[in-house]
């Protein structure tokens, strides 16, 4: 039996097209094609059908109804419109996945009817080749669902047809028809779908190369066309019908078309062929073509395949993948189907010489050659400008025919050694500059296969090699994409290449720059990731490595979206080990991916600040301060956010920073950043004066710069606009912190810093300020002062402009600004202090007064004591006088403040040196907070920890609250006692809470990160009533009275054992016990040596307790029925008090806090409201009501706070 034909002529392939074409046109007229493709989604007949939430079977469904609907139009225009909108539509359910089901329904049933109905929409326009490949592609999906359900009998016509051109000669036509079982009907289409449909596609091309008009197959109109125009009742030469592009044709092309595959046109085309033969080593299109068919082993089909269900042979068929299927399919009577054997195109070196001796001859200079003896294109000329008129010439040395052949059969593609990438590309550009629809079809070809091969195939090379090459075509003519994204190159077929390690897809997708939203559906991130992680195992196409497009993607994605999402984002790229490779991934040539880089750590630095160390130690700052001098917005930007986040770090860290960008330039990198400070957006020109101020400082340069002073005054510039809120709060940070230090993760230290300067020691105090960690090695840094003197000097040398815009800034209505600038004013306040008489005095009487405000109850502990040091600082020497003028007011929050700081103390006696005052004081109180939730218990316990305001209740949970101004927002809860909480307490060691329980726990606590974590579990034998430490050592008071001692071994041990203990409080290094028999207890703690410094009642009294007891300063008070008060010395001389307080008759003293002016107590007869009594003259002078019973009490920076048994907690402050 002869082998069959190695080459479809033209003929046979547009007998074939007729074919499919005859069948599809009666299937439409009938509707039967439309019946069977909706028979499995089951729709009836409806007006209206949408499916809201399933839009592959809604797009399925409208594309078919359109299709319809255009094929029965009267109107031309809607027949187009129609047709348009049935193709959109039917490219959705085309492009799903051959495996699996969607909505029960098989994804192979869903593609068979859809690519048949878009072969019906081409054949409707009269684009025979493209509707017959359309067919095609179905049958190689799943022939048995073309075969038996949708297109039934098509084979009939099609085998027939094949024997009876020669093409299908090694069939054996012993067989007959009848006598084909559905194996061999399976196999037989599917062979005739790979074998003709490359050729299909070729004819396509070379159709309308010939035609530069069309791709029609024979006859003028065909049969669908025709009966589109006799159902829309419109004659061809009607003057009002709109004119397509086919029928813009001149008269002669009809004939043209008529006569595609007769004599002439062979003539020419067997020209063209000996043209290209007589170079030996170039071949044309159709020898390709030929030689890709390799003969196939010859097997029987008499064991016959079984006759599966659908879905089982759906499965089989979807091992198939089109277009790897491409070889001859032989058989003869009664054997078996044999394996096929794909074909290979074999393209050796001489080839590859010949194709750039072509183009290099042709006039068509490559922009790479090949070198013979390394097997690789080298960069040669580029193209010549007689490449557009010689294309023809290239041509017909068959290098553009080789090339679409390739194309055709895109599987080859990844068989040869040979890279095509450059040849490729070249080609696409010389087509890029030629005009007409010849060159246009030629390109859009070359870009379809290359799509097509990025979504279909499974062979890895084939994908690797088609990526490459698209990303070459795009990075030479930037135009291309447009052309990409309008055929439908999908975004998840990129992703999917990418998440099969297919590392060039980074490269394509960043090129292709997708809307983020796109971008955020697909989780591409931890493919980039690794990307960048294994950036020695790719390599680079064209001018990108797969690592740098990577980051560049991973900086849109950490940048485009909500805070939310760009975190998530973030903390996947914060790692060590990612961090490194992200530095690596760039190349220092390139700005683009320097900047990308620059962009992502500086975001990285502000989402973790622990990342921020080990950045510092990996990024060498070169590359980065090229950026600066660059002529790129966006890569200055970058680098001055990075260099700005970088300089966040402790004072020795930021000055090894500026040590670093001075070793490499310092003049040049002083001018680049004057001019960026010039010249840059109003953000970027205060980044930019930052970064210039402290390396002008650092440098110490002669006085004749100015640049330190051109930075300070666009810095202080800055500061001053208020019609600009972002521009002015970054300049009030950076002021606020120029002088001072931040800690690792990158929060300012400077408040930090001044309050330790203020004299703030005692743990309580601490413990009211939020965010610091007093412990911090920040705080430790001998080198901040010295700094702090150096930048103010160079700040002062601006005189009194500094202090009116730092006035500007403190009354400015926004509270960060305000208070950035009162610290801006105390850092600068210590140097003015060293001398500057002058300056000084000038700067009292501008800022004092804007100074006073923050003293106030209601401000933060930390803005109230930082406020007090620049009373401090600025009124010194000539300006001691202007504490005269401080208002009673400030006196008195001064008088308040007087228990925390030393400072407020001085200023009081100097105010009292020059004008004695009988202090008035203020008891109208004002509720400033309430907080609460719904179900909440009894609040037991109260107790500021780490600026957070942390209650117990009565549940055996622990709530964090955040407490600003007169907002408070519940952070954390978390509940790890059995039973109620019925004490907290602050324990130095490791900054921890304490919390006690009846369920004979105390449990200690570590806030980190917003996050309260239990640390430690200490068991007790008795239920815990109140809790206290002094360094290491906790004392507890039990349920039995007694009063222990738990020492770091975790032993506990009784402190006082011939008395019950009722309260405690720890204080100067000893334990003041308060006992039922209503006697107070002084026990050393060093060496348990007690003193009763009150004796115990005597007659009627002897049965109340003391139920609480309070120290201030030197003073302590206790509470039974009556509250009595001493000075310690004289407690300890006499055992008596020196002030009573006397509740209603027959009341108990149930809680007590004592504060500069104020007693606050909840007596028994009144468990609903505090008690006001002013604590100099015993006067009763106010009552606060809770609303309900009151269960805690605390007193915090001049507030009173109680907890209720609603789980409400209330807070008051004096005016």
């Amino acid at each position: 039996m002869p082998p069959p034909p190695a080459t479809i002529d033209i003929t046979a392939a547009r007998d074939l097209a007729g074919a499919i074409q005859r069948h599809m046109q009666a299937a439409l007229a009938n509707k039967s094609l439309k019946h069977k493709c909706f028979s499995k989604l089951n729709i009836q007949s409806q007006e209206f059908f949408e499916f809201s939430d399933h839009s592959v079977l809604s797009n399925l469904y409208w594309g078919v109804e359109n299709a319809e609907a255009a094929l029965d139009s009267h109107s031309y225009e809607e027949r187009e419109s129609r047709l348009d909108a049935s193709e959109k539509m039917l490219q959705i359910p085309a492009s799903l996945d051959g495996s699996g089901a969607t909505l029960g329904i098989p994804n192979a049933y869903l593609l068979c009817s859809s690519f048949l109905y878009l072969a019906a929409v081409e054949f409707a326009r009269a684009h025979h080749w493209r509707g017959a490949a359309h067919f095609l592609q179905a049958v190689s999906i799943c022939p048995r669902v073309v075969c038996r359900e949708l297109a039934p009998g098509i084979w009939r016509e099609l085998v027939p047809l094949l024997v009876g051109r020669g093409v299908g000669e090694a069939m054996d036509c012993s067989v007959a028809l009848d006598e084909f079982d559905d194996g061999m009907i399976d196999d037989a289409m599917r062979w005739i779908a790979g074998r003709y449909k490359p050729w299909l596609m070729y004819y396509q091309i070379m159709s309308a190369a010939d035609s530069s008009r069309t791709d029609a197959v024979s006859t003028p109109l065909s049969g669908v066309q025709k009966s589109c125009k006799q159902r829309i009742g419109v004659k061809a030469n009607d003057p009002n019908r709109p004119t397509t592009n086919q029928e813009s044709i001149s008269n002669d092309v009809q004939e043209e078309l008529r006569v595609v595959s007769c004599a002439p046109t062979l003539e020419r085309r067997r020209s063209i062929e000996a043209q290209a033969r007589s170079n030996p080593n170039t071949k044309c299109l159709k020898d390709i073509l030929t030689e890709s068919q390799p003969d196939t082993p010859k097997s029987s089909i008499s064991d016959k395949l079984d006759d599966d269900t659908f879905s089982e042979s759906c499965d089989e068929d979807e091992e198939e993948e089109y277009p790897n299927h491409i070889g001859t399919l032989s058989w003869n009577a009664r054997t078996s189907i044999g394996k096929k054997r794909r074909g290979s195109l074999n393209i050796d070196r001489t080839n590859m010489e010949c194709i750039n001796r072509s183009f290099s001859t042709s006039g068509l200079k490559s922009t790479y050659q090949y070198a013979p003896h390394h097997g690789v294109w080298r960069r040669a000329k580029s193209l010549s400008s007689r490449a557009t008129q010689q294309l023809e010439e290239t041509e017909q040395n068959g290098v553009v025919e080789r090339i679409i052949s390739k194309l055709c059969f895109t599987e080859e593609l990844g068989k040869t050694e040979v890279d095509y990438t450059v040849e490729i590309n070249t080609i696409y550009q010389a087509l890029n500059t030629k005009t007409g629809l010849k060159y246009s079809l030629l390109k859009d070809m070359i870009l379809d296969q290359l799509i097509i091969s990025i979504s279909t195939s499974k062979e890895d090379m084939v994908v690797r090699t088609s990526l490459a090459i698209l990303s070459t075509i795009i990075t030479s003519n930037t135009s291309a994409v447009d052309d990409i994204k309008r055929k439908g190159l999908h975004l998840h077929d990129l992703a999917a290449a990418l998440k099969r390690r297919m590392h060039e897809a980074a490269i394509l997708i960043y090129l292709i720059n997708p809307p983020p939203a796109e971008v955020r559906t697909l989780e591409l991130l931890p493919c980039l990731v690794e990307v960048v992680c294994t950036a020695s195992t790719s390599h680079r196409v064209g001018p990108i490595t797969p690592p740098a497009a990577s980051l560049m993607i991973i900086e849109r994605m950490v940048t485009s979206f909500d805070p939310e999402t760009n975190s998530t984002y973030l903390a996947a790229i914060t790692p060590p080990g990612v961090l490194s490779a992200l530095v690596r991934a760039p190349r220092r040539d390139s700005l683009d991916e320097v900047a990308s880089l620059a962009h992502i750590l500086a975001k990285s630095m502000c989402f973790d600040g622990k990342c921020r160390r080990y950045i510092s130690q990996i990024s060498h700052t070169t590359p980065f301060a090229a950026l600066l001098s660059s002529n790129q917005e966006r890569a200055a930007s970058a680098a001055l956010e990075f260099f700005n986040e970088l300089l966040k770090t402790p004072r020795s860290s930021a000055i090894s920073l500026l040590e670093e960008m001075k070793k490499q330039g310092s003049s040049s990198n002083l001018c680049t950043l004057f001019l960026l400070a010039q010249n840059s957006t109003p953000e970027y020109r205060v980044l930019a004066a930052n970064v210039l101020l402290q390396l002008e400082v650092f440098e110490d340069t002669s006085a004749k710069s100015t640049y330190g002073e051109e930075a300070a005054e666009a810095l202080f510039e800055a500061l001053q606009r208020e019609e600009s809120p972002q521009t002015q709060a970054l300049s009030s940070f950076i002021l606020a912190n120029l002088g001072g230090t931040f800690s690792w993760t990158g929060e300012a230290y400077t408040m930090a810093w001044l309050v330790r300067k203020t004299g703030l020691n005692l743990s309580q105090h601490k413990n009211l300020i939020k965010t610091y960690d007093f412990l911090d090695q920040s705080l430790q840094d001998g080198g901040v002062d010295s700094w702090c003197s150096k930048i103010a000097q160079r700040i002062l040398k601006l005189g009194t402009r500094v202090f009116e815009a730092l006035d500007k800034g403190l009354k400015s209505k926004i509270r960060r600004v305000a208070r950035e600038s009162l610290v801006a004013t105390a850092w600068l306040g210590l140097e003015l202090m060293k001398g500057h008489d002058e300056l000084r005095h000038a700067a009292c009487e501008i800022l004092l007064h804007s100074i006073e405000q923050f003293v106030h109850p209601g401000f933060e502990l930390e803005e109230r004591l930082v406020a007090c040091l620049c009373i401090y600082n600025y009124t010194s020497g000539r300006g001691m006088k202007r504490i005269m003028s401080l208002s009673e007011g400030v006196r008195e929050s001064l008088r308040r403040l007087s228990n925390v700081t030393w400072m407020a103390e001085e200023l009081l006696k100097v105010a009292d040196y020059f004008q004695p005052n009988k202090w008035r004081i203020s008891c109208v109180h004002s509720q400033i907070l309430e907080a609460g939730t719904k179900c909440s218990a009894a609040v037991t316990a109260l107790i500021y920890y780490k600026g957070y305001l942390c209650s117990g209740y009565a549940d055996g949970s622990i709530k964090a609250w955040e407490v600003k101004g007169q907002t408070v927002t519940l952070v954390l809860e978390r509940k790890e006692h059995r039973k109620a909480v019925t004490c907290l307490a602050l324990y130095d060691p490791g900054s921890c809470l304490l919390s006690g329980s009846p369920d004979k726990t105390i449990k200690m606590w570590q806030m980190q990160q917003r996050n309260l974590e239990c640390i430690e579990v200490i068991p007790t034998k008795e239920s815990i009533r109140s809790i206290d430490s002094l360094g290491e050592l906790i004392f507890v008071t039990t349920q039995n009275h007694k009063l222990k001692v738990i020492d770091g071994s975790r032993k506990a041990r009784d402190v006082v054992k011939n008395k019950n203990v009722k309260c405690m409080r720890v204080a100067q290094g000893k334990v003041y016990a308060g006992c039922v028999d209503s006697s107070i207890l002084e026990v050393m703690i060093s060496n348990n040596r007690q003193q009763e410094i009150k004796g115990p009642s005597k007659g009627w009294m002897q049965n109340k307790p003391i139920r609480s007891l309070s120290l201030y300063k030197d003073w302590l008070y206790s509470a039974s029925s009556s509250v009595e008060g001493a000075k310690m010395k004289e407690w300890r001389r006499s055992s008596r008090p020196q002030t009573s307080v006397v509740p209603e008759k027959g009341s108990s003293i149930l809680a007590m806090e004592v504060v500069e002016d104020f007693i606050y107590l909840n007596c028994s007869t009144s468990m609903s409201s505090l008690q006001i009594w002013l604590r100099g003259t015993q006067q009763k002078v106010g009552r606060l009501s809770a609303g309900s019973k009151i269960t805690s009490l605390l007193s915090a920076n001049d507030m009173i706070l109680c907890g209720t048994e609603k789980g409400v907690i209330k807070g008051w402050i004096p005016l």
